[in-house]
């Protein structure tokens, strides 16, 4: 079964981690700190879920029954996104900078997930792997801290195996009989997607800007992202092609 490798992989990686340059004592200017505090603070907050909703609607799902590695992978999965989270918030810790509680963005996302079913769970989450990509991209540009660099480079090291991971399951979901509701599910992906967009480029988009984005390279490295999830072509090399040239953007 192919969350086998998943299990594999996840299991193993969480064992075998390189350190982070903690004790590099190079802390963010007073203007790097001004930029990208409420951005890092929102996302910390964004990448710790318990994911209890979507570890519900999976065990009853038909991919639990078929293969027995689909629930070991995707706790796994959760577990690698909460350390995307610690490490962000250790970041704050050290840089004196206070952790969110609650942020209205990240309500809006776990309000949908609980309404909604494991396709449809599995989907937001894409949007949000894919949404990470440009964002940490450019996180890592707009400051000149080694640590934060770091950390980015390992989260985008993650999310490339994180959106083959979801792409495989979402594959295997939608390859099964399936009900009204379920194609209804399915066909707001790209609203999804376009709505995230424009909330995440608005609350962030002075970030995006010092890190090398516009709008519109922003929204087509997501929907490049988003179509290769839907194919099953994400690569190894998939966020290295996405390197678009600034004229034209």
């Amino acid at each position: 079964m192919a969350n086998a490798f998943w299990r594999s992989l996840f299991s193993g990686r969480a064992s075998i981690l390189a350190a982070l340059p903690w004790s590099d004592d190079r802390l963010l200017t007073t203007q790097e700190r001004e930029l990208v505090t409420p951005s890092i603070q929102q996302f910390q907050l964004g990448e710790g879920s318990e994911g209890k909703g979507l570890k519900a609607r999976a065990r009853v799902s038909a991919l639990a029954a078929d293969d027995p590695d689909f629930l070991p992978a995707l706790d796994l999965f959760i577990r690698e996104e909460q350390r995307h989270s610690s490490d962000l918030g250790r970041f704050l810790d050290r840089e004196g900078i206070a952790r969110l509680k609650r942020h209205w963005v990240d309500g809006v996302f776990r309000h949908v997930r609980k309404l909604a079913g494991l396709e449809l769970s599995l989907s937001v989450l894409v949007t949000a792997e894919i949404i990470a990509v440009p964002y940490y991209s450019a996180l890592a540009e707009a400051t000149g801290s080694p640590l934060l660099r770091a950390i980015c480079a390992r989260i985008l090291d993650d999310e490339m195996d994180h959106l083959r991971y979801q792409s495989h399951n979402l594959s295997r979901l939608r390859s099964l009989p399936r009900s009204h509701a379920d194609f209804g599910e399915w066909a707001t992906r790209s609203l999804l997607m376009f709505g995230t967009l424009v909330i995440v480029w608005k609350e962030h988009d002075q970030l995006f800007r010092a890190g090398g984005y516009s709008w519109t390279r922003f929204r087509c490295e997501c929907e490049v992202l988003l179509d290769d999830v839907a194919s099953g072509a994400i690569t190894g090399s998939a966020y290295r092609r996405l390197q678009w040239s600034q004229s034209g953007f």
